[in-house]
C-alpha cells in the first residue's frame, strides 16, 4: 500500500529546518530532501476593517449559500482526486453545511464526496457577487498587496535562486483573483502575467493595477505559455474537481524551461483550525468551508500529487491562521469577541510557533520537474 513517512529532527526550533519526505509502494522507495520554512508574521486584524460585523455577515451567508447549494443537485464523488482510490473505502471526517468530508486510508486526503455539479461550482465562482467582494476590496488592495503578495513574491525568488542559482525570468501566476501576486512581481521587476476566470476579478485588475489578465481556460492554453520558468497556483487546487489536470498542465508549461517550478499554495487538513472548526462546524467561513475548498490536503496527498504530475517536492512553506481562526471560533461560541479582537500582536506571535510545530493550516509546497 502507498505510504509517505517522514525523517525529521527531534529537535525543532526556528523559521527554517529540513526534513526528508519518503514515498513507499510495493514497487519502491524514494526519498526527496526538503527544505522547510516556517511562519509568515502578519498581523491579520490590521487587514479587516469592522470584523465582527463582517464575520457574522459572513457567518450568515455562507450558511445559507453553502446550505442552498449542498441541499440541490449534486453528485457522488466516485475516487479520490488525488490517487483515485474508492470513496467507498473513505472515512466520515466532517459534515459541514450538508457538505460530507471523507479522508482517504493511503494519503490521508479530505475531499467532499456529495459535490455540487460541476456547473453549480463553476456559476458559483463566477456569477456570485459576495464572493468576488471578497477578493476585491479596492480600498484594501495596497495593504492587502504589501502584506500577502510581496512577502509571496520574495519567498518564490529564495527558493528559485537557492534552486537553481539565478532570478526566474517569466512567471505564470494562475488563478490569479485580482491579480495581486502579478503585480507584486512586476514591482519586483519580474515579467508575470496571470490567468482568472472571474471577470469581476480582471476588471479589478485594470481598474487598480492597470494590466488585463487571460481568462481563459489554463488547461486549454498551455502551448501558448511553453517555456515560463514558474507557474504559480496561490489557492486554486482546492478549488477544482481535478487538480491533477491542472497539475499536468503546469508541467506541460514549465517542463521546457531551464530552470522549471511549480508552486501551490494548499489548505491542510491537519492543523489546528480543523480541529477547532470541526469543534464548532456551524460557524465557518475559510479553511473547511464546502464552496471555497472542496478538498484540503495533508503533507502526503500534496506530495503525491505532484509525484504523479510529473513534479518533484523539493521544500515547503508552512503558515496559516489558525489562531486567528480559533479565537474566532470561540467568540462565536461565546458571543464575546474581545479577546478576538484584541490580540492581534499575540496572534500573530503564537501562530509563528504554531507554524513552527507543522501544526498550520496552509503548506505552500514547491516542485520542479522530474
Amino acid at each position: 500500500m502507498l505510504q509517505w513517512l517522514k525523517q525529521t529532527p527531534l529537535v525543532q526550533q526556528g523559521e527554517s529546518d529540513k526534513e526528508i519526505w519518503i514515498r513507499q509502494d510495493a514497487a519502491e522507495t524514494q526519498s526527496f530532501p526538503m527544505d522547510l520554512y516556517l511562519g509568515k508574521k502578519t498581523d491579520l486584524l490590521t487587514l479587516k476593517k469592522n470584523i465582527v460585523e463582517s464575520v457574522k455577515e459572513k457567518v450568515k451567508y455562507y450558511q445559507e449559500s453553502r446550505k442552498k447549494l449542498y441541499g440541490g443537485e449534486h453528485e457522488k464523488v466516485e475516487e479520490c482526486p488525488v490517487t483515485g482510490i474508492s470513496t467507498d473505502d473513505a472515512t466520515l471526517v466532517a459534515n459541514i453545511y450538508g457538505a460530507e468530508y471523507v479522508q482517504t486510508p493511503d494519503t490521508g486526503h479530505v475531499y467532499v464526496r456529495n459535490r455540487p455539479t460541476k456547473r453549480a461550482i463553476h456559476d458559483f465562482y463566477l456569477n456570485d457577487v459576495t464572493y468576488a467582494a471578497t477578493y476585491t476590496d479596492k480600498s484594501a488592495a495596497e495593504s492587502r498587496l504589501n502584506a500577502i503578495a510581496v512577502p509571496w513574491c520574495d519567498w518564490m525568488l529564495k527558493v528559485y535562486e537557492k534552486q537553481y542559482g539565478r532570478r526566474p525570468r517569466r512567471i505564470l501566476d494562475v488563478g490569479s483573483g485580482a491579480g495581486h501576486f502579478v503585480e507584486a512581481c512586476r514591482r519586483a521587476g519580474l515579467e508575470a502575467e496571470g490567468i482568472e476566470l472571474s471577470e469581476s476579478s480582471r476588471q479589478f485588475a485594470r481598474d487598480i493595477w492597470g494590466f488585463e489578465m487571460d481568462g481563459r481556460d489554463f488547461t486549454t492554453v498551455t502551448d501558448e505559455y511553453e517555456g515560463f520558468d514558474v507557474v504559480t497556483f496561490w489557492g486554486l487546487l482546492e478549488h477544482t474537481p481535478n487538480p491533477g489536470a491542472i497539475l499536468q498542465a503546469a508541467h506541460d508549461v514549465v517542463a521546457s524551461s531551464e530552470g522549471g517550478m511549480v508552486i501551490s499554495k494548499l489548505p491542510r487538513w491537519n492543523s489546528l483550525s480543523s480541529a477547532a472548526q470541526r469543534l464548532n462546524p456551524d460557524t465557518i467561513i475559510r479553511h473547511i468551508d464546502p464552496m471555497g475548498h472542496i478538498m484540503l490536503f495533508t503533507d502526503a496527498s500534496a506530495a503525491e500529487l505532484y509525484i504523479r504530475h510529473g513534479f518533484k517536492p523539493t521544500a515547503a512553506w508552512y503558515y496559516g491562521m489558525d489562531v486567528y481562526e480559533t479565537l474566532m471560533q470561540v467568540g462565536h461560541l461565546t458571543n464575546a469577541y474581545e479577546g478576538f479582537t484584541g490580540s492581534g500582536a499575540f496572534q500573530t506571535e503564537l501562530q509563528q510557533f504554531v507554524d513552527e510545530m507543522r501544526f498550520s493550516d496552509g503548506i505552500t509546497l514547491v516542485g520542479i520537474p522530474k
